[in-house]
């Protein structure tokens, strides 16, 4: 599969202006737990998904425990082969964009956030969940202004290597890397990338202390963000 078929609109032309600026810096954040809070939504989507798949009813902590780690992990842990993972995949994809219209919601002071960031600097969304769910939040939420880039999972494509991609397809001199949880630290380190964690998503401040920088709030991913950009 060519990667332009999943990475969402990478001509930046098609929006306002001012995202057709020539950006030096490229703020990739995670979706879940750092955008959407969706803690909930994320454990009705798996709870539902596996009952549908003949698992019964998993526990709330399994759930949860899957916020995060990408679908093939998940298939992984719960023993889901290649003759079921067609199945299991649409599944997700329908839920998932099902939910997000009804229950999706995000922290307070993102979108302030995202345009005020949006001013500095191209901004994208980099999800473990599909395309599909990528495109819904961002249609529900009104965020496709601010976001330059945005792409779902690709087994076999991690967040390091997309974010390195975005780099040289932008020509960004600096990435900073956005999220919830150790894998988008450990992401941004192999992508060389400067890592914010963000404490008000899944992650607690010990899975999240190699970041270069922790959050508390949107506003603080803001600042932190915005310190980077004026200090080169």
């Amino acid at each position: 599969m060519n990667d332009a078929s999943v990475c969402g609109c990478t001509n930046t032309s098609c929006g306002p202006d001012w995202l057709a600026a020539p950006h030096t810096t490229l703020i990739v954040f995670d979706l879940d737990g750092t955008i959407a809070d969706s803690r909930e939504l994320a454990r009705m989507s798996f709870k539902r998904v596996f009952a549908l798949m003949g698992y019964g009813e998993i526990t709330d902590e399994l759930a949860d425990s899957f916020n995060g780690p990408d679908a093939d992990e998940v298939c992984r842990v719960m023993g889901i082969g290649p003759d079921r993972r067609v199945l299991y995949d649409q599944l997700v994809d329908e839920t998932d964009a099902q939910l997000v219209r009804t229950d999706g919601r995000m922290f307070p002071g993102t979108v302030d956030m995202l345009a005020n960031l949006a001013l500095h600097a191209r901004l994208a969304i980099l999800t473990n969940g599909s395309q599909r769910y990528c495109e819904a939040n961002i249609e529900a939420f009104g965020i496709a202004p601010y976001i330059s880039l945005h792409s779902g999972f690709v087994s076999g494509v991690t967040k390091a290597q997309r974010m390195r991609q975005w780099a040289q397809e932008t020509g960004a001199l600096r990435v900073l890397c956005v999220g919830d949880r150790c894998t988008d630290i450990a992401n941004a380190r192999e992508a060389g990338a400067y890592a914010i964690g963000v404490t008000y998503g899944m992650g607690t401040r010990e899975e999240l202390s190699g970041a270069d920088s922790l959050c508390d709030s949107p506003r603080e991913v803001e600042l932190a963000c915005l310190r980077v950009i004026n200090a080169q």
